[in-house]
């Protein structure tokens, strides 16, 4: 395996391993959104329930981008793949 090889596999993990990292972080900033606005139910501030509620959608398109953008990595590398194997028969 040739040194180009190898750095554009290293550098696919770790863009994988980073993207890992924001999907966590989305998750926990969901949890802390919904945790928002039961607080906000309880304390009847709709101010804060409508904060919460506009972060909620922003998280929520921000995953539907990453997730096409995943789902657009994984086509290129089966179209890489499969070009690779035509190639080799």
């Amino acid at each position: 395996m040739n040194k180009k090889k190898m750095l554009e596999e290293i550098l696919q993990e770790n863009r994988q391993v980073n993207r890992n990292l924001v999907h966590l972080g989305n998750l926990i900033g969901l949890l802390i959104l919904l945790e928002g606005i039961k607080e906000g139910k309880k304390r009847r501030d709709k101010g804060m329930i409508g904060l919460a509620k506009f972060g909620l959608v922003l998280v929520s398109v921000l995953e539907a981008i990453l997730t096409a953008l995943n789902i657009q990595d994984i086509y290129a590398k089966y179209k890489e793949k499969k070009e690779e194997d035509e190639l080799w028969g």
